[in-house]
């Protein structure tokens, strides 16, 4: 495991996705994303991901699952004054979802809450940041994906009827960075499953069923194509995973990618709210940041040290890896040095 600067890494990965042929400002919005994920501890889906993504620029328009093809335009098809639907069709996700919130916030700031609706192959990354960039304008984000393919299994199922369906919900609080909860509804994100394959661990139960019913523990069962994605919450509690993923189904889905009907493509759906809407912002900032403040009242249990609120563990690494810089596992170190080397890319 190797640790790289941040500003290192921002330039290196503009530098591999400009010479793999995006245009200046997909690279930057790409490698920002990317490498802020991966500031932010979420190694799953931060810049072990570049190789991948030129990978399947190099492969083409015509390239089995979902293409992905830089300068895609994109489409408007509906535009209001609060909401809009569009389709990236092949485009970058990350682009299409950054200009999204970013429409989404420019409606919320004249009516008070904006929307936007996307249809599209392209992957979004880590949900959070869409959101958190409605937060850094104080304003309430929330971004829903419908997640492509019939991935995970519905409660008591074992055939994949539905996506992985992630969420993710950013609040300004005050003097406290924002309340971030970014999560799927199955039990774990499929990038983190890779992330345990690379490190050596083991999926437990609850998070992977085989065909006949029975719990996988190999973190790659999915891509093996040996197992599927449950809802989280084994095992008391997996109906409430499966109900969540059944409501970002019906919304970014039936939006966006015609629900689970549609095998193919994401549906997403990117919201800003305007506190202001319904009082003033120090009136809002002030009660989120009273109720943090009450929350970590509470005395601890023996294996806790402190109460932390929905995002703070990732703020406290955020700033961990600022100062001594960001992880990146040996293989995917190693990938990134090749991938810049067939680009032409002087990774010194």
């Amino acid at each position: 495991m190797v640790r790289i600067k941040e500003g290192v890494l921002r330039k290196l990965s503009t530098a591999m996705f400009k010479a793999a042929g995006t245009s200046d400002e997909e690279a930057k919005i790409v490698s920002d994303i990317l490498v802020d994920t991966s500031l932010h501890g979420v190694d799953s889906h931060g810049v072990r991901a570049i190789p991948g993504y030129i990978k399947k620029i190099k492969e083409g328009p015509l390239t089995s699952g979902y293409p992905l093809v830089p300068r895609t335009p994109i489409k408007i098809l509906l535009d209001t004054p609060t909401t809009a639907m569009w389709d990236a069709g092949s485009g970058f996700g990350f682009v299409a979802g950054y200009k999204a919130m970013q429409k989404a916030i420019e409606k919320a700031k004249k009516y008070k809450i904006g929307s936007i609706g996307i249809t599209g192959t392209g992957h979004t990354g880590a949900l959070y940041w869409y959101s958190y960039f409605a937060a850094r304008n104080n304003m309430i984000g929330i971004t829903l994906c419908r997640g492509g393919g019939h991935s995970a299994v519905p409660y008591g199922g074992v055939d994949g009827r539905l996506g992985i369906n992630p969420l993710a919900v950013a609040i300004p609080a005050g003097k406290y960075k924002p309340i971030i909860l970014d999560m799927a509804t199955t039990g774990v994100a499929m990038g983190h499953l890779q992330v345990m394959a690379v490190r050596g661990q083991n999926a437990p139960d609850g998070w992977l069923i085989k065909p006949d019913g029975t719990w996988s523990n190999d973190p790659l069962a999915y891509v093996k194509r040996e197992a599927k994605p449950v809802a989280f919450g084994y095992p008391h509690s997996e109906y409430k995973g499966y109900g969540l993923s059944i409501i970002v189904e019906a919304l970014a889905g039936a939006i966006g990618s015609r629900c689970s009907l549609d095998a193919n493509g994401f549906g997403h759906l990117f919201t800003a709210i305007d506190p202001t809407g319904y009082c003033s912002l120090d009136e809002f900032t002030n009660n989120v940041e009273s109720m943090i403040n009450h929350i970590k009242t509470s005395r601890t249990r023996s294996n806790f040290k402190e109460i932390l609120y929905p995002g703070e563990p990732e703020w406290q690494e955020e700033e961990n890896r600022r100062k001594l810089g960001i992880f990146v596992d040996d293989l995917w170190w190693k990938a990134i040095v090749e991938t810049a080397e067939e680009l032409g890319v002087n990774i010194d």
